[in-house]
């Protein structure tokens, strides 16, 4: 019998997804009082209380045939009674994100779910549990299956014109279930083409290629902390710019911004990428090539060169005038003698 650990910490998960939520407005007075309302996962497996992507998503491995229940807690966080209607949805990894589907999107992995309350209305400032139920057939498909649980609200706005207009939000929690026989797949990734750059205005920014060489999905974050710089200086850690998530076989560029006046370098860049408990590191040495930074003499050498112009353009009229005044002078010292 599988074991569960109940986790009543967590903070809510509204935003973990893109898109997390759907709003359609035509005027701003249709605008209500910020409304908010959130739902998180309360049980997690024993053997993955320390993993982080655990405590968040529901993550598991299912033989075919299994059936596990999860608790969720939905919280009306809202001035005002709120109803909110609860279904699994299909997902999908696609360019570095975990997509959500638009809502009741069916998928083989939706099939398997019931939800105990789909209807739910809640006082102001009140919550209450909900249990998801996952019945895996005798014949699944093998691999990964990816979805979401979706805690959604739908509410009429009436315009200044006199329209009204639906507004959808949805928050949710994602499901990754790796589906046997044949045991847990491996959790792998590597990294690559460590490269610096420069933008148009001269800002550095660090690029890495990630692949995901493993069987899992992974959530990755990460940072990079540059040393032995000119002058043996060291800089960072700098965080990566979004979290990126990665299917098997798919891979992804990330990028870091370091601080705006960061010498070109050299630096040896030490890049740490971690997904749940897997942790790898990558070490290269950069420059960052392109535009060179306004900095010191580069700064005012523009401007020194424009003043030496406007001087020399200067000079040069002056000794025109003069040039032009003697042979004046000479002729009105004649006309006197």
């Amino acid at each position: 019998m599988r074991r569960l650990l109940s986790t009543l910490m967590l903070a809510a998960a509204a935003g973990t997804l893109v898109p997390a939520a759907a709003v359609a407005a035509t005027s701003p007075a249709a605008r209500p009082a910020l409304q908010r309302f959130g739902v998180r996962l309360v049980d997690v497996p024993v053997s993955e209380a320390h993993n982080p992507r655990a405590l968040r998503y529901i993550i598991d491995y299912l033989p075919p045939a299994a059936v596990i229940h999860r608790r969720i807690r939905i919280v009306n966080q809202e001035s005002r009674t709120a109803h909110f209607t609860v279904y699994p949805d299909a997902a999908q990894i696609s360019h570095g994100y975990f997509i959500g589907d638009a809502g009741h999107t069916r998928s083989e992995l939706t099939t398997w779910i019931t939800v105990q309350h789909p209807s739910l209305t809640l006082r102001p400032h009140t919550g209450t549990m909900d249990m998801i139920t996952i019945r895996v057939p005798r014949k699944p498909t093998r691999g990964e299956h990816y979805g979401v649980i979706w805690a959604q609200q739908t509410s009429l706005l009436h315009t200044a014109t006199g329209f009204a207009v639906k507004e959808v939000n949805r928050v949710g929690i994602r499901m990754y279930l790796d589906i046997g026989p044949g045991g847990v797949a491996p959790t792998n990734f590597t990294i690559t083409s460590i490269t610096g750059h420069r933008s148009p205005r001269g800002r550095p920014y660090l690029t890495a290629l990630v692949h995901n060489t493993g069987g899992l999905a992974v959530d990755l974050d990460g940072t990079v902390r540059l040393t032995g710089g000119p002058g043996s200086t060291s800089a960072g850690p700098f965080t990566a710019q979004q979290v990126t998530t990665l299917a098997p076989g798919q891979s992804w560029t990330m990028t870091f911004a370091p601080a705006s006046r960061i010498p070109n370098g050299p630096w040896t860049a030490t890049i740490t990428m971690i997904s749940g408990l897997t942790t790898r590191t990558a070490t290269a040495t950069i420059q960052f090539s392109g535009t060179p930074l306004n900095t010191g003499w580069t700064t005012h050498l523009p401007i020194m060169t424009g003043a030496a112009a406007i001087l020399i353009i200067t000079l040069l009229t002056l000794t025109r005038l003069r040039l032009r005044r003697v042979p004046r002078a000479r002729r009105a010292r004649q006309a006197h003698a």
